[in-house]
């Protein structure tokens, strides 16, 4: 299996706000972990599952997308459950110069989102350049415990470091 060619990067909220267009499940995990992060969201769907409901900092907009939903994106997620829509998100976002990511089709995308743990001001992050997410996902599970563990006996290197 080849290695993806990817750029491992860590996104700051300073980036500027993200825009989600879909209001289902695949939608809700991309929100969660921009929450997490820290990014302004706002999602965008005809239909917003009532699970997106008491996230902190999203905004939700109840209609279809329209390409002016991309004005002062600096992230862009195209999570719907049709391909079309999904397809017209990635190339305005592409022609705008937006980074997008488009769920169901790797190559439209020019960015992926990895599995991620947080765990003592440490974020652990595994991807497969969008092939296989649930790979890496499985692969994060497994890493999860030893990454705590690890986390745990290794102190900032500003307190010492790790003395393992």
């Amino acid at each position: 299996m080849e290695t993806p060619k990817h750029l491992p990067v860590m996104l700051s909220p300073a980036l500027g706000p993200a825009v989600v267009i879909g209001g289902g499940a695949v939608a809700l995990r991309k929100v969660q972990g921009l929450v997490e992060a820290g990014f302004e969201v706002t999602v965008i769907a005809p239909e917003i599952d009532s699970a997106f409901q008491g996230l902190a900092g999203v905004r939700q907009t109840l209609e279809p997308f329209r390409p002016g939903h991309l004005h002062g994106a600096a992230l862009v997620f195209a999570c719907t459950d049709r391909r079309e829509v999904n397809a017209e998100v990635g190339r305005l976002a592409c022609e705008a110069g937006i980074p997008v990511l488009v769920v169901d089709a790797a190559g439209e995308s020019t960015f992926t989102s990895p599995a991620v743990a947080r765990k003592g001001g440490m974020i652990l992050a595994v991807g497969t350049g969008g092939s296989d997410p649930g790979r890496a996902r499985d692969v994060r599970d497994q890493l999860a415990d030893a990454f705590a563990s690890a986390t745990a006996a290794c102190p900032s290197r500003r307190e010492g470091g790790c003395d393992a």
